[in-house]
């Protein structure tokens, strides 16, 4: 596993253990807060963060700036990442496979336990492909060399915390898997759904995925007239499908991307590790199919898209101030007060914009100049794993049992490491 993948798995697994109270993994914890901060704070040139703006991208990330940050920042400075002056630090321009690597690092030379570094591995092996408790214990005990009872203990507490999935195939057996399982263009993994599905099933499926090929996104509601809600359920649980969440003061709007999609440079979960380009597909999405007429439907994302790319500003207009505050909180633009109570954008990251723009530019969306930016107000974003997470929990009898099925389909249909 390269340092990339591995920095994106530690950020994964870090998000993971804010939502517990666990002290197992701190290690991970704290890389992972680190390098979620980084990126938060880094552009793709060299910035200064003023000390207001540190504070308020560190709480919008879930990351205290009294008891935390200091820490952070401590660290990121003896890796020489960043420099700190009076009200303010330096930050060295990164792009995102960089701060995916120096959250490795900083994990790397960390006092760790074995068993965190287990988690990350059997992570990497379960995404591609199934694998079963006994077979995860024998290479848990033979490469990490711990003891029966530690990988016991390591197994459940990964998947209790959300590190990987499992499902029961027997008495005495489960099945590990996670949500990035459909993260390549793996033919045989669909043929291995498609075999397992009714006629009727694999052609809607098959139409559902001709789509999202051509469009890149879909609403959600879209994608559940074809397929049905119980049929969409038991695919998004093991991960074929994304579902993102964007919201605002009206509520929220629901948008279905493929895992694959996202992988159009490398076949890697570290492509969009921090969700950073799913978020900004989600929001352009929502511009152009959910927001009304009067505040601007996006009707010329390329030309908009190509301009951020290429380090212009858009704007300046009113509803840039209120519109991209879930882009605004991950670091990806920057929007600043222009007069009249009107703002102006820019894109931080143009490789996050480079990888949103090729998920979408297949579809059907007009070219032209554009001299602002349309109102499609975004405040809030809840990532695909997130949401999929929630679709396990909430899942009925009927879902989990076809999850199984569907998931040793993959696992047995020729598929095996």
């Amino acid at each position: 596993m390269d340092n990339k993948t591995k920095g994106a798995w530690l950020i994964h697994h870090g998000q993971k253990l804010q939502a517990t109270t666990s002290q197992d993994f701190d290690a991970i914890g704290f890389a992972s807060k680190c390098g979620t901060l980084l990126s938060a704070i880094s552009a793709e040139g060299q910035a200064q963060i003023p000390q207001k703006r540190l504070d308020a991208l560190a709480r919008a990330n879930l990351i205290s700036p009294k008891t935390e940050v200091p820490a952070i920042l401590s660290e990121l400075k003896r890796q020489k990442l960043i420099d700190q002056g009076a009200g303010a630090i330096e930050v060295l321009g990164l792009t995102g496979r960089a701060v995916l690597e120096h959250t490795t690092t900083i994990f790397d030379e960390s006092d760790h336990e074995n068993y965190e570094d287990a988690v990350v591995e059997l992570s990497e092996l379960a995404s591609e492909s199934p694998i079963t408790y006994s077979a995860a214990s024998t290479f848990l005990s033979d490469t990490y060399k711990l003891a029966s009872s530690d990988v016991s203990s390591t197994l459940d507490l990964g998947r209790n915390i959300g590190f990987f999935d499992s499902e029961n195939i027997s008495a005495s057996e489960k099945l590990i898997f996670n949500g990035n399982l459909f993260r390549k263009e793996d033919a045989r993994k669909i043929n291995a759904i498609l075999g397992s599905l009714k006629t009727d099933e694999a052609r809607l499926l098959e139409e559902v995925n001709g789509k999202l090929k051509s469009c890149g996104c879909m609403p959600y509601p879209t994608v559940e007239k074809i397929l049905g809600s119980s049929l969409f359920a038991k695919l998004h649980s093991i991960g074929m499908f994304d579902l993102s969440v964007v919201g605002n003061a009206g509520g929220k709007n629901y948008f279905v991307t493929r895992p694959a999609a996202f992988s159009k440079f490398t076949n890697s979960i570290a492509d969009d590790a921090l969700d950073l380009a799913k978020a900004l597909v989600a929001s352009l999405t929502y511009g152009m199919t959910i927001s009304s007429y009067y505040r601007g439907r996006i009707q010329m994302v390329s030309a908009l898209m190509n301009k951020l790319i290429a380090g212009g500003s858009v704007g300046p207009a009113t509803a840039i101030g209120n519109d991209y505050q879930a882009l605004e909180y991950k670091g990806v633009v920057k929007v600043t007060p222009a007069s009249g109570g009107m703002f102006t954008m820019k894109l931080l990251k143009p490789e996050v914009g480079r990888l949103a723009l090729a998920v979408i530019e297949e579809g059907d969306i007009m070219a032209g100049g554009v001299d602002q930016l349309p109102g499609a107000k975004v405040t809030e974003y809840v990532s695909p794993e997130k949401t999929r997470e929630m679709q396990r929990k909430n899942s009925t009898d009927a879902v989990r049992l076809n999850t199984r099925n569907l998931l040793n389909e993959i696992r047995t249909g020729g598929l095996k490491r």
